[in-house]
């Protein structure tokens, strides 16, 4: 017994690798590195000394006078205002340490602050995307990062810069689904009337995940742990999409999930997170994007990331 106690738990992480590697087609932004040279985080420069990390809303009149959003005027104020989403709500992008935060908005955040030679101001007090891109249309910020993708809706009220990571996407597929639904590719699983495909409520993911739907049914939850996964390793659901990043992190901590669900990178499609700007911000766009192409972004493989965070991550 003690022998199967040991084994078991072995084997399903041994499967998990194996799946992975069978079901990774090609995304470039997923390209298994494992040569490249891996940055080491330095928590000592994300502390709160350094970022003064905010968690709730300046009390009435805080911001009184300050106009967010211009290059000059962010100069003069000497901080660079960043809107986030509330803490620890997504790993990779922003991770909680014993004196502050790291990850890649963090990083990216702190980037920008010294490229204009100002100290930096993170609020983390927005519940989703969607919130920061209604407080940054409003003026309530210089800048928007926090895994932002691009939706139509989105692009119609803030400004997007070139894209500081780019990850591919991920149909996440139940085993047992392919199986009973008797479909050998996810065409035939999105032209069967018997799939239920999810997409995750008011994220862009709902947007690419309908786009595939043909036949199938296609329904929206907003709960990605709780429903949408429960949901979809209970058989109820037969596929859902998400950015592989998620998917990589969610296998990652649970490895048993390999036995009942499928990976599959989706080839030839990304999934680019950029940062966000008000309208009239054209100046701070111009000057980000100008900054990205000399100190490098875009491209960021998913095994990389999982490397350079994995004393952080679950």
């Amino acid at each position: 017994m003690k022998a199967m106690k040991i084994i078991l738990p072995l084997l399903s992480l041994v499967l998990c690798g194996i799946i992975m590697f069978s079901s990774k087609i090609g995304t470039d932004g997923d390209k298994d590195i494992t040569d490249a040279p891996v940055d080491i985080v330095d928590p000592s420069k994300f502390a709160s000394d350094v970022i003064n990390y905010q968690f709730e809303k300046p009390p009435p009149g805080a911001d009184a006078g300050k106009h967010f959003g211009d290059v000059n005027d962010i100069v003069k104020r000497g901080e660079l205002v960043v809107l986030s989403r509330k803490k620890d709500y997504t790993p990779i992008f922003q991770m909680k340490t014993k004196d502050g935060y790291v990850g890649e908005d963090v990083e990216f955040a702190k980037m920008l602050a010294d490229g204009l030679g100002v100290k930096l101001t993170i609020r983390m007090i927005y519940k989703d995307c969607d919130e920061i891109v209604d407080a940054i249309a409003r003026g309530e910020g210089d800048i928007g990062i926090s895994k932002i993708s691009y939706t139509d809706e989105r692009s119609r009220k803030v400004l997007y810069t070139d894209p500081y990571v780019t990850s591919g996407l991920c149909m996440l597929v139940n085993r047992l689904a392919i199986k009973r639904l008797r479909v050998n590719t996810l065409r035939e699983l999105f032209d069967n009337r018997n799939a239920v495909v999810v997409g995750h409520k008011n994220t862009s993911y709902e947007y690419y995940a309908r786009q595939y739907c043909t036949r199938a049914k296609f329904v929206s939850e907003a709960d990605w742990d709780k429903v949408i996964i429960d949901n979809l390793r209970s058989s109820k659901f037969s596929a859902t999409l998400r950015d592989s990043i998620t998917v990589n992190l969610l296998l990652h901590e649970y490895p048993r999930y390999c036995l009942e669900l499928l990976p599959i990178n989706l080839k030839d499609v990304a999934d680019p997170y950029a940062a966000v700007v008000n309208t009239k911000s054209t100046s701070l766009c111009v000057w980000v994007n100008k900054h990205l192409a000399i100190n490098g972004g875009g491209q960021t493989d998913t095994s990389r990331l999982m490397k350079k965070y994995n004393g952080y991550i679950k």
